[in-house]
Order: structure tokens, then sequence, then C-alpha cells
């Protein structure tokens, strides 16, 4: 009796190759997928995710904390990958074409230290300008909030090696020669400059008080100014000295008048020491004057003048041209000549030792 044999199936290798095929591919997803939520777990987006496997720098990527600047950049497409180590040095701020403008501030050769500095500004004509201009020492003029861009190639010009310095005094005007170019200046305020290259108006006439404490003729002030000067008078009163004035308020036509005296008298070097030209005097804007000591002088060896110097700014006043500063305002020292700008603008010139035009330029 013959044995039955069981029939053995054959191998159907087409089937076999499927699913080897199937497999692989399985595994290959699988392993694009932890590539890519590995770096959608750092905080890129998904498109971002898929581009930054896709550039093979996600291992870099992997490396850094993220980077909003860089997911930006991955998603527009304008990642330029030998930045990408300085990407992630720079602060990112929500500002119109943000990345474009980093891409080409690398390209001017800026740093990402200076990058951030010039972003902090937020000033898009600055970054106009240095896409398009290597200025190597830039962060050393924009980081001070009194910069002002329109007088930057001045500020270069002028810089000595004190940046903080050049600024300043630039934005004063003293790159220029006196009186040359002058703003004009026609509305009153108790802040207002007038200087060498600040000129008022010959109509210009504020409204003006008549002083009757420390004072004896026609003399006249703002109406600020003469309250402040009236308590500073009882102070100094009270304190046992004799405060007076030789001088306050005077008008365009006085200032001509005392401009040509002396002109004939003394000659022309002299005014250019000692008078300031019609417009340019503070005595216009009523809100300076003249004072002395009624019993002696001069001035300046008086107690009058030592009270004055210690105490004036506890009443908005200042000594408005100090000894050894002709080359900021203009005009050689006048111990006698103080200027009302309040008290708290006045406290913080005591106490920083600046002229008002120093002032004026870091914070009005």
């Amino acid at each position: 009796m013959k044995k039955k044999h069981k029939k053995v199936k054959k191998l159907n290798y087409k089937n076999i190759v499927i699913v080897i095929i199937l497999s692989i591919f399985v595994i290959v997803s699988a392993c694009q997928f932890n590539k890519y939520m590995a770096v959608r777990r750092k905080g890129y987006s998904v498109k971002s995710s898929i581009k930054i496997n896709k550039l093979g720098i996600k291992s870099e990527v992997l490396d850094k904390d993220y980077s909003q600047l860089v997911d930006e950049l991955v998603h527009d497409n304008n990642l330029v990958i030998e930045n990408l180590d300085k990407y992630y040095l720079i602060d990112y701020y929500a500002q119109e074409s943000f990345g474009i403008n980093v891409n080409k501030l690398l390209e001017m050769k800026y740093t990402p230290e200076q990058i951030n500095i010039i972003n902090k500004k937020n000033d898009k004509k600055l970054v106009e300008v240095l896409k398009n201009r290597y200025i190597s020492d830039i962060e050393k003029y924009i980081e001070y909030d009194f910069f002002k861009l329109d007088k930057l190639d001045r500020y270069i010009s002028y810089n000595k090696g004190d940046y903080k310095d050049a600024v300043i005094k630039v934005n004063i005007g003293l790159d220029k020669e006196f009186y040359t170019d002058p703003n004009i200046v026609s509305e009153y305020s108790t802040t207002m400059l007038v200087n060498t290259y600040n000129k008022l108006d010959e109509n210009f006439v504020p409204e003006l008080v008549k002083m009757d404490k420390c004072s004896e003729g026609e003399n006249y002030l703002s109406k600020e100014a003469k309250e402040a000067f009236d308590k500073m008078c009882d102070a100094s009163t009270e304190a046992g000295l004799h405060l007076g004035t030789t001088s306050s308020y005077r008008s365009y036509k006085d200032q001509q008048d005392v401009y040509n005296y002396y002109l004939k008298v003394n000659g022309q070097d002299y005014v250019n020491k000692y008078v300031a030209k019609p417009g340019f005097s503070e005595h216009q804007t009523g809100l300076a004057l003249d004072v002395k000591s009624v019993y002696a002088s001069p001035f300046k060896t008086t107690k009058e003048y030592t009270w004055m110097i210690n105490n004036s700014y506890k009443y908005g006043f200042i000594l408005r041209y100090p000894d050894n500063t002709k080359d900021i305002t203009g005009y050689n020292s006048e111990s006698w000549h103080f200027r009302y700008v309040g008290v708290e603008i006045a406290t913080y010139i005591h106490e920083n030792n600046l002229t008002y035009d120093e002032y004026f330029a870091i914070f009005m």
C-alpha cells in the first residue's frame, strides 16, 4: 500500500520581496519620523523641521537651543548654512524682514554682537544704511540714546577717540564754527536752548513780568523765572546776603545796541569773546539774568557768588558759562550769568558738572 505525501507549497519569492521592501520602508519612515520629531520637539515648525532634515543640518540644530531666527530663515528658504553658528548668537526681534536683514548685515561682515546692538535700536533707517555700508566701530556710536543717524558722518569725522564725547559735541554743533548755519528757535519754553548754534528771531518776545525783589530799575523775566528768582532772593536774604541784579531780559534790539557799543569801544576781538550776537543771547529768552553782590565786587570773590554756586540749583537756576567751558558754550566764563531751567534739570546739571549745552544734547 502506497504512502500519501503532503504537498509542499512552493515559496512565493515575489511576496517575500514585497514584505522586505515594505519592512525597509517602514523602518526608514520610522527613522525619518524620529528625526523629524526630534527637531519638532526643539520647537521648530513642521515645515522647518522637514527642511532642516533635508538640508542635513539636523545634528547642528539638535545640539543647540531653539532659535526663532533659524526657524524663520529655514521656513522662508533664506538660511545660509555657513552662517548657522552665528544665527544662534543673534537675538531675535519681531521686525520686518528681520532674517533677510541679518543675512545682509552678516554679509557686510558685522559680527553677531554688533548686529544685536544694531537691532536693539529698532531703527529701520539705520539698518538700511548699514546693510550697504560697513562701519567697523558702529556699535560705539549707536550705544548712546542720543545718537542721531543724520549726524553719523559728522561723528566719524569729529571723533578723537572718545565716542560719547564725539556724539555729544556734534549734537551741540561743535564740529562747525560758532554762529554757522544756526537753528531758528521760535517757541518759548523753560528748556529752550539759545547758544552759538541756536538763534532767536528778532521778533521773539516772551511774556514778561517786572522784577521786584533783589532788583532795582526796569528788570524783567518770564513768569516762571521771576517766581523762582523771588524764592531764591528770599532765601539769600535769610542767609544774611545781599543779592542784586545788573541785567535781565534784553530785546533783540537791546542786544544789537549792546553788541554795537562794545564793538565800537573795544573792537571785534572783544565782542567775539564776551558779547553775544543779536539773536544768540539768552537774555532775549526772559530766562537769564546777571546777578551781583550789592556791597562787594568782583562778584566771583563774594559770599553771594559762593552761595549762588551752592544753592541756585535748588530754585532752578544754573551758572550758564562756567570756567573752562568756552569750547562747549561758545562764551568765556561769566560768574554772574545765571539761567533758569527748572529745579529737576538744574539739579542734574549741578550734580553731574555739565553745561546746559551738554545736557540738551543728551536729553532734549
